[in-house]
Formats: structure tokens, sequence, C-alpha cells
């Protein structure tokens, strides 16, 4: 398969500076470059191909490609990248041309988190690559390259039958309201308390009272008065014992006799 070639970091704008010979073992310095005089300025990008990597430094412009610095490995990236001494936005990297001729430039950012997303790109992508090769080639757990022509082999597969299913859960019913002891439940369509009993109010224990017996009046505070005819037939009471009042008897003396004639009327 074709490795796919991408970019992994673009700089707008560095500079690019003729290095001076190294001066001791111990590194470069920017200071020796001249820095207010570049001898080239343009972009940087960083291209990945697989785990090689290579710095391409190209005209802002037209796109050419001014030089590159191609890296294979971890380990050449130590020598094809150094940073310098004095100064964390300035490195040397080695530029090589397709004749195989091989330089040292120094480049330069303008600002210093770009020197260090440059910085980060390069150390990240090897270290991808290098956990990678340490993991090693994908290998499936369960080879079957082994089994012979015609050779089968069981598997047991649960299988959920339907009256083992779930049943869907009802939905709840709702909660039933309950009247408090010694009380009646109210009567649909009219408000509670409305027609129950005054005994039934009273009633500490909650016992109902007792049914009124076969045709006797209900007592309730709303019903109609009774019509005169019900007070017509009610009997009437005898008043025997009591004596016409009607008229008092005439002449005579008596213990019931008024003594100083009282219009008639007898005294008791």
């Amino acid at each position: 398969a074709a490795e796919i070639e991408s970019v992994s970091l673009v700089v707008r704008e560095v500079c690019v500076y003729r290095v001076a010979a190294r001066g001791s073992n111990r590194g470069f310095r920017a200071d020796d470059w001249g820095l207010d005089k570049p001898m080239w300025r343009g972009r940087l990008k960083i291209v990945t191909k697989g785990s090689a990597l290579s710095i391409v430094l190209q005209d802002n412009n037209t796109g050419e490609i001014f030089a590159q610095c191609p890296i294979a490995n971890e380990k050449d990236a130590a020598i094809a990248v150094e940073p310098v001494l004095d100064s964390s936005r300035y490195f040397v990297i080695r530029v090589v041309a397709e004749t195989g001729q091989h330089a040292f430039l120094g480049i330069g950012f303008q600002e210093r988190s770009e020197s260090f997303d440059f910085n980060v790109t390069i150390q990240d992508h090897f270290k991808r690559e290098k956990k990678g090769a340490d993991q090693g080639p994908y290998v499936p757990k369960h080879e079957l390259s082994g089994f012979k022509e015609g050779q089968t082999i069981h598997i047991n597969i649960k299988k959920k039958d339907k009256a083992g299913a779930a049943a869907p859960s009802a939905p709840a019913a709702a909660p039933v309201l309950q009247a408090p002891a010694g009380l009646l439940p109210p009567t649909l369509g009219a408000p509670a308390g409305l027609f129950a009993s005054p005994a039934a109010a009273s009633n500490p224990f909650g016992a109902a009272p007792a049914a009124p017996a076969a045709g006797a009046a209900f007592n309730n505070p709303f019903a109609p008065a009774a019509p005169a005819a019900a007070a017509a037939a009610a009997p009437a009471q005898d008043f025997a014992d009591w004596g016409d009042f009607s008229a008092a008897p005439s002449g005579g003396s008596g213990s019931g006799s008024s003594s100083g004639g009282g219009g008639g009327w007898v005294k008791f």
C-alpha cells in the first residue's frame, strides 16, 4: 500500500541564516549569525510520510522549494535538528541537496510559540512511530489457519425464547385516596358532608349510625317543609281529663266555684 503524505505543521514565515563554523563542541550560538541580516525568508512546513519526516523551506509566493531537511528516524533527528545555546527561537538544521551534499543552516522563528510547536511536532511523530514498532503487527486472538479441511467446530449460542422474555411492565396504578376514620366518603356530584348525617360527624369511633325506620322523616336541613295535609293527618289529643272550657257551669256552689264570682270561669 502506498504511504500517505501529510502536513503536520505550517509556519508562515521563518528567517534563514548562514551558520558560522562550530567554535567548540558545546554547540551553536545565534548571536554569531548576524540576526538582522537573514539570507532568506519564507514558509516552513513539516511533512510526514510513513515513518519519515521532512522539514521543507518553501517560497511564500511561488511555492518553490528552497531547501529540505529529511529525517529518517528518531536517532537521525538528534543530528538533523539542533537547538542553539543562547535562544529558544533558533535552531540549526541539516539540509540535503539532490546530489546528496548537505550543509547546515540556521532558522529563526518570530514567536516562541512557533518554535515550541516546531520542536514538539518532531518529537511527537517519532514517539508515535516508536510506540507502534514496540506493539508489533496486529495478530488476531483466534487463529483459524490451523484447521484442517472438513474439520468442524461447535459453538454454543444462548438463545432466549419468547416465554423467557421479560414482559413489559404494566403502568403503575393511580393511588387510591382513603377517607379518614370516622368520616364517610363523599358522594359523586355533591360536596363532601352536604348530605352526611349529623350523628356520623359526631361519632368519634367511626361507627355508622343505625338506618332510620321505614317511613321516618330524613333529617335533611335542605329538604322542603312538610305539607299541611301531613299535619292534619296527625291524631288529635284527648282533653277529656281536663274538662270543657267552652262554658262555665251556671249557678250552684261548689268547691270548684269562684267565691268572688269571676265572670263564670272555673277556678283551680
